[in-house]
């Protein structure tokens, strides 16, 4: 049976309360032992874990294992970047373009990130040449957008394909020189971000990183499969409320927190899904 090991594990524990219970989690492969307030013991929870739905009892199980994967895999990927954050170059000055990439203001330039894909953020006060003393004063950290290989190349073929006119002589030799410093600078940004993509593409080629990005995004879908499962299932207990209530925040958690204070149907739901989760924790 489904609440076979839930059980014998409730028994054993006589002195456990429900909610020490489930930080336990003495889960089988399709059963998960689960608590939720803090004044009954072990044998009681044990009585409602025995009335509730075995197909949520072994959903559940399901939502914390795939919970535990996900966990896992982002340890993962935070060791490697650990692992790798002392060979990742910072990109070159040259290359730097727009401040504050962090607040994702830039659609069309890339930011400068670490390997895992977080935002790097820069300390300015080295950064002479492409901020003046005043900005590296009243913001010394920040992420910059990238300058890339590909939108140079673009902007160089404009340059070079570019007719230089002016009204006068002394005019036209003015915007000739503009044009050529241009080209010049063009074709400096583009070397530098040709080599800085080569480097930082080998070392993502290197490290693996992709794979066990691909790692996390897999467990994440998981996760949400897992507790879409958990809310069609009925629950028969404030046990069984409490573990809908505990699989809502991988798909619905974030969206309800920042509804609950709204005047709309979304937030009134949130506010009931909140008045549940606590009824049923006071009552069990």
């Amino acid at each position: 049976m489904p609440n076979a090991t839930i059980l014998a594990a409730a028994e054993g524990m006589p002195n456990t309360t429900r909610r020490n219970l489930l930080i336990g989690l003495a889960t089988a492969s399709t059963a998960a032992a689960v608590a939720v307030a803090p004044k009954a013991h072990g044998a009681d929870a044990a009585g409602e874990l025995q009335a509730e739905n075995p197909e949520l009892i072994a959903a559940y199980s399901r939502f914390v294992d795939a919970r535990t994967k996900l966990a896992e895999a982002k340890d993962a990927l935070e060791w490697l970047a650990d692992e790798w954050k002392h060979r990742w170059p910072l990109a070159p000055e040259e290359i730097l373009m727009g401040a504050n990439a962090q607040d994702g203001r830039y659609t069309t330039l890339p930011a400068e990130r670490d390997i895992i894909g977080r935002y790097v953020l820069r300390n300015t006060s080295d950064l002479t040449q492409r901020l003046s003393a005043r900005f590296r004063r009243e913001l010394d950290r920040t992420c910059f957008s990238l300058a890339t290989s590909a939108q140079e190349k673009e902007r160089l073929e404009r340059w070079r394909n570019q007719k230089i006119t002016g009204r006068t002589e002394k005019a036209l030799a003015r915007n000739q020189a503009f044009a050529d410093k241009s080209i010049r600078e063009c074709e400096l940004r583009l070397q530098l971000a040709e080599r800085y993509e080569a480097e930082t593409g080998r070392l993502r080629e290197l490290s693996g990183v992709e794979a066990a990005q691909k790692l996390v995004k897999e467990s994440e879908k998981s996760l949400l499969r897992a507790a879409d499962d958990i809310s069609f299932i009925p629950a028969h207990t404030p046990v069984g409320l409490c573990l809908k209530a505990d699989a809502l925040e991988p798909g619905a958690g974030r969206i309800l927190e920042l509804s609950i204070g709204d005047c709309t149907g979304l937030g009134h739901i949130a506010r009931f899904v909140q008045s549940v989760r606590q009824v049923s924790e006071d009552m069990a």
